[in-house]
Parts: C-alpha cells; structure tokens; sequence
C-alpha cells in the first residue's frame, strides 16, 4: 500500500441523484473535504429531463458541454431552463455555464431539441465551503451575487438573468497536448469559489515540475467516448507528495483528489489512443500555485 494510495481515485462512477436521471456518472462526493462536489453526466437520451424546481443554498453551476471532446462548442442540443421567481426561460444551444447562487429558484430542465449526446458537469459547493465563501465575501462580490440572484436591472434581448449564463472563457490549443476549445476559468469568473478547467488531450501530455496548491484541487482523466467512458484510451503516471511517490494508472478513468500543500507531478498521460478529456475542478477564487524550488 502506498501513501497516497487514496488520492488517486481510479473508476469513480457512482450514482446520480433521481432527479439527475439516477444513471452511472463521474463522481467526486467531496473526498477529502474539498469542499466540491462534481458530477459528469453523458446525456444520452433525447428525453432526459429535470422536472424538478429547485432552490439552492450553496452555489451550483450547471455545464452545458458538447460531448466531442475535440469539438465542444458542438453542443448537439437546444436545452430550456428557467431561473428566478418569474421562470425566465433560457434557451441554451451552445457549451455554456450557468450560474446558480444560494437562493435562486431554478428548473424545470427539458431537451426541446436533440442531435447527439451532450455533457452535462454539475459543480456543487459544500455547505461548509459556502460559509467560508460568504464570510469572506467582499462589498464587490456581494453586489455582484446580487445581480445573479435577483437578476439584472438591464434586460438583454429580453432576459435579466443573461449574467447567470456564459460561454467559457474558451482558450483554443492553450497548452501542448491540448487540441481544439478549453474552458479555463481560474480567476473566479463564475462568482462561486471554484476554478474550472475543461480540455482535450491528443497527444502526450507532461507536466514536469513538483508542485503544490494552497487549496484543494481535482485533476481527472475521463474517456472522450460517450459510448465507451469506462476505458480511458490512455496511460497515466504520477508521483506525489515529498516523496515522488510513483503511481501508474493504465487505461482507466481516473481522478486525482490533492488537498492543499500535497505535492504533486511529474504527471503524465501517454500512450493515447482516443481523445482525453482532462478536467480540473479547484475550490478556490484565485487559482494558485508554485514550483517547489521557487
């Protein structure tokens, strides 16, 4: 048994909640008190639905991702959902985040149109994280969440909640061994605490210099074959803590749960034989770390 043995979580598929549709997806039930929750849902069904109405008491974002991980601006969909106390519908046809603060009433979800299978990656804080959040919240931010929960005193083409929907921020072929549109958000672009990163991996990808974060953060590794998510297409190996110690995960779905200041890479993924979909979900509003020699 290895030290850090836990931390890399190999086939983390556990079961949605009923009014997610109750299937087998991607699960992180906020190990090792990152104060995250995140779910990855492949929506495969033209009738799948959210019938219920919900109101929040932590921040919640809801993905809305095409499921080709070369090509996720495709989102192969048009998906309504209401938000606020007038059910202002929104009509999304693109990968788009919406945001749901504390508070806001929201569903239902329906599909009114359907060409493929979409992603559907649902970030929940922790109540606990929540309440550091607020109580850390400044004058700036409490305007801001304001406006995402009452909705904004400006209509756009009608809507007042168009702040609580966004498209990215998209980077195309950020990285080496990225290919196609990313999703990064690392400087609290959606007002909820969590850095997100949503990318596609084609070639080998290294990361080679030991580092660490002040906050927790979520490095996973899912297959980019909606008809196929239990085989990665790809080899990972790791070294953790002060140790470097070695971990090799071969052809599996996999997500590596660090809490802050654990040391982490050498990473790498190889031997890749279909797209990777590499996601990071961090708690955190400022995105953060450092070489372990600097």
């Amino acid at each position: 048994m290895g030290k850090y043995d836990s931390n890399v979580i190999q086939n983390p598929f556990r079961k949605a909640s009923e009014d997610f549709g109750g299937g087998m997806v991607f699960k992180h039930d906020n190990d090792h008190n990152s104060g995250i929750i995140f779910e990855h849902h492949i929506i495969k069904d033209p009738n799948w639905s959210v019938d219920k109405i919900r109101t929040n008491d932590t921040h919640e974002l809801l993905c809305f991702i095409g499921s080709n991980p070369e090509n996720i601006l495709d989102l192969g969909a048009e998906i309504k959902l209401n938000l606020g106390n007038n059910d202002e519908e929104q009509v999304i046809k693109d990968t788009t985040v919406v945001i749901i603060p504390p508070g806001l009433k929201n569903g239902p979800i329906t599909i009114s149109k359907f060409t493929k299978p979409f992603v559907l990656l649902r970030i929940i804080n922790t109540k606990e994280y929540q309440d550091k959040l607020d109580a850390e919240s400044g004058e700036e931010n409490s305007f801001k969440m304001g406006r995402l929960l009452n909705g904004n005193e400006v209509a756009k083409h009608g809507r007042h909640y168009w702040m609580n929907t966004m498209s990215g921020p998209l980077y195309i072929d950020y990285e080496p061994g990225w290919t196609g549109t990313s999703i990064w958000a690392h400087h609290d672009e959606f007002s909820a605490g969590i850095s997100l990163g949503y990318h596609c991996i084609v070639t080998p990808y290294d990361v080679r210099f030991s580092h660490a974060h002040p906050n927790h953060e979520n490095l996973c590794f899912l297959s980019g074959d909606p008809d196929n998510p239990e085989e990665l297409g790809a080899d990972i190996k790791v070294y953790l803590g002060d140790e470097q110690e070695e971990h090799n995960v071969t052809n599996t779905p996999t997500m590596l749960s660090m809490p802050s200041g654990l040391k982490h890479c050498p990473l790498l993924v190889h031997n890749i034989k279909k797209p990777v979909v590499f996601l990071e979900v961090s708690a955190t509003r400022l995105f953060a770390g450092k070489p372990e020699d600097v």
